[in-house]
């Protein structure tokens, strides 16, 4: 704090902001101070040092004026410490036209007592208002110039037309007074201007304070040399004030703030704390007495001066407790809800969400909050119509429902959005995952064409089945009644014989399909494994099929076997594997006119063997490749050549190598042949069968 402040400080009551006036009297004084001063060292430096340039008399009348105009102005006086300035006249005849002066000559001082008048002139302009003493200074000083001048002999000089004016002191004197009288002018309106509206500002801010709805307090504000704040006292309340916390304006005047808001409120808020140490605008107390709420504003209009204001914020923040707790409740069923809700306004923007099991999928719910719907959740197109939705369910007061597909790593998810109407500007939406219901639609789909695929096989199989026992059927019988003709010929005998053996296998056949998909279908199909001799199967089956290769030679069956040891075999069930050679060699044979039939096997990698029968057949197409396991399933070609059978074959074959560990394939050619090959588990191998790794 500098002498300034603690003159100031020590001059006004606390809480007490310095005026104007104070601060141009400070002013003018440390302007006299330093003007005292530098008077009195040139005194002393030339009565020392230049003797020939020295004037007692006049420097002492110096030093008096700067005294007295200091003590007058120490006393309040401005008007006659400004006044001072009349003495300047007299200072210029003491240094320079005196008798007793020892400075130059008159004609060329002049301009040193022009200096003199336009001090005075800036001094008052500076100090003191504009009024009539300037004038009459102005005037004292055009009277003195001309005294100067008529001694100088300089009249003549400066009245003459040809001189320079810029040189002429008259001028000179009266361009400063002008110059200085309309800025002086000037400021005076303006200042009178600031301080009208400091008082009515002042006017307003009283009578708000004093008709203010809330309670509000002057605080003053105390502080110690050093600026700190020493304390805090209660200046004024409003009436509001005294309504409020019921409590009278003469109780509060001059009482610690400390300890009167401590009675008021019941609390252990620190108020030091609040209003020095670390000081907030706005700040929420608890009035444990009243059982309230407010908000204290804190204003503050100076160093030495501070505004309560105590807002009574309880209804506000019950509400806000029961929109807190209603919002609680509200977002704990919407979490007991497994479906994703959204609250979203006319313009597409999320106002808040909720996700419930699908929080991997969606961004931060923060980062959702704000944004849009074009930007977040869904793609331009989706959003483009869930946003035409959210139109109509506002403006019609209607329920819109859309389904959308969310694409993610794994697999896509489907979901229901339903969209209500919340109020004029936004509608709440709920996102339901349907993904399992649309997988159990499409699986129920799926299902109902495979069953009435099967359906309509089963029916073609039926009625396939049905004419094909009857062909077998009608030639048997119709062979058994050729045999009864006593009139046949040995050779034709045994040829009767022989059809009725091939209608009876192929009838046979027949049942024991049927037979075998009945177990397949009850899962009563059991694989019963044992060592088998592999040679001694393909052998067995090479002698069945030998004797329906056609004697013309157009086809030829070759068994290929990998390993010519005939104690070549290993564990599987024999059975199951000669059901499937069988009815892969019976298929080949049946629909191969021309070439050969090719079956065998081979060890395989990955401790396996593989088994094969190829064929020079027809091949089959490339559009009924897939059908081609399917139960009852004949090709268009079979069809068309009438060899076709009841479509069992092929899909027993392949549930059958399924049950022995391998799988069923198919290579094949369309006007080339067939290739039809399985690998099973090896186990327990004897003979000279090599596992090829």
């Amino acid at each position: 704090m500098n002498w300034l402040d603690k003159y100031l400080y020590l001059k006004r009551s606390p809480g007490e902001q310095p005026s104007q006036d104070e601060l141009l009297k400070l002013r003018f004084m440390a302007f006299l101070i330093t003007g005292l001063c530098i008077s009195v060292g040139l005194m002393i430096f030339k009565e020392i040092f230049r003797s020939d340039l020295a004037s007692p008399v006049a420097e002492t009348a110096t030093v008096l004026m700067f005294a007295a105009a200091l003590f007058f102005a120490s006393r309040n006086n401005m008007q006659t410490a400004t006044g001072m300035v009349f003495l300047i006249p007299a200072l210029i005849y003491a240094y320079y036209l005196s008798g007793f002066s020892n400075s130059s000559p008159p004609s060329e001082t002049i301009y040193a007592s022009c200096i003199w008048l336009i001090s005075g002139i800036l001094v008052l302009a500076a100090f003191s208002p504009v009024s009539r003493l300037s004038i009459v200074f102005y005037l004292t000083g055009i009277l003195t110039l001309s005294y100067h001048a008529h001694e100088a002999g300089l009249i003549p000089q400066y009245l003459s037309v040809n001189q320079m004016y810029a040189e002429n002191p008259f001028l000179i004197l009266t361009f400063v007074f002008v110059t200085a009288f309309l800025i002086r002018r000037s400021f005076d309106r303006r200042l009178q201007s600031e301080i009208s509206g400091r008082q009515e500002l002042e006017l307003q801010f009283k009578t708000a304070f004093d008709e203010a709805r809330h309670a509000m307090a002057y605080i003053s504000v105390l502080r110690d040399d050093d600026g700190n704040i020493t304390r805090l006292v209660i200046e004024k309340v409003n009436r509001a004030f005294e309504s409020e916390f019921r409590i009278r304006l003469q109780e509060t005047l001059d009482q610690e703030v400390n300890y009167l808001f401590s009675l008021i409120f019941g609390n252990d808020t620190d108020w030091n704390d609040l209003f020095i140490l670390n000081p907030k605008q706005q700040t929420e107390l608890y009035a444990v007495n009243r059982d309230k709420w407010y908000n204290l504003h804190l204003t503050w209009t100076g160093k030495h001066r501070c505004t309560c204001l105590f807002y009574d914020v309880t209804r506000e923040k019950n509400m806000i407790n029961d929109l807190t707790d209603a919002r609680a409740r509200y977002r704990a069923l919407l979490e007991a809800i497994p479906d994703i809700f959204f609250v979203i306004d006319r313009d597409g923007v999320y106002r808040d969400v909720v996700f419930k099991g699908q929080e991997k999928l969606y961004p931060e719910t923060r980062e959702v909050i704000g944004s849009n719907i074009f930007k977040v959740g869904f793609s331009e197109k989706m959003a483009q119509k869930i946003y035409s939705c959210i139109l109509k369910a506002i403006d019609r007061d209607t329920i819109e429902t859309i389904e959308y597909t969310l694409e993610t790593a794994k697999s896509p998810l489907f979901f229901e959005m339903r969209l209500v109407r919340l109020d004029m500007n936004s509608v709440i939406s709920i996102a339901r995952d349907i993904t399992r219901r649309k997988k159990a639609e499409f699986e129920l789909e799926l299902a109902k064409n495979k069953a009435e695929d099967a359906a309509a096989l089963k029916a073609r199989f039926l009625a396939n089945l049905s004419h094909d026992i009857r062909t077998p059927m009608n030639a048997i019988v119709g062979l058994t009644k050729l045999l009864s003709d006593p009139g046949l010929t040995e050779n034709e005998r045994d040829e009767f014989i022989r059809d009725v053996q091939i209608q009876s296998n192929t009838l046979l056949s027949m049942i024991e399909n049927t037979i075998l998909l009945s177990k397949i279908e009850t899962n009563t199909l059991e694989v019963r494994n044992s060592f088998t001799q592999i040679n001694k199967l393909l052998r067995e089956l090479f002698s069945h099929f030998n004797e329906m290769v056609p004697s013309d030679g157009s086809v030829r069956l070759v068994m290929n076997c990998g390993i010519v040891n005939g104690e070549t075999g290993f564990e599987t069930d024999p059975t199951l594997l000669r059901e499937i050679l069988f009815r892969l060699i019976d298929n080949g044979l049946k629909f191969t006119r021309k070439g050969e039939v090719i079956f065998g096997y081979s060890p395989a990698s990955g401790n396996c063997v593989e088994f094969f029968v190829e064929d020079t057949g027809s091949g089959i197409p490339e559009s009924e490749r897939d059908n081609i396991f399917l139960r009852f399933y004949v090709t268009e070609t079979d069809k068309q050549t009438h060899k076709s059978g009841s479509g069992l074959g092929l899909p027993i074959a392949q549930h059958l190598a399924v049950l022995l560990g391998g799988e069923l394939m198919l290579d094949t050619k369309p006007g080339k042949g067939s290739r039809f090959w399985f690998r099973i588990p090896l186990k327990s191998a004897r003979g000279f069968m090599q596992v090829v790794q």
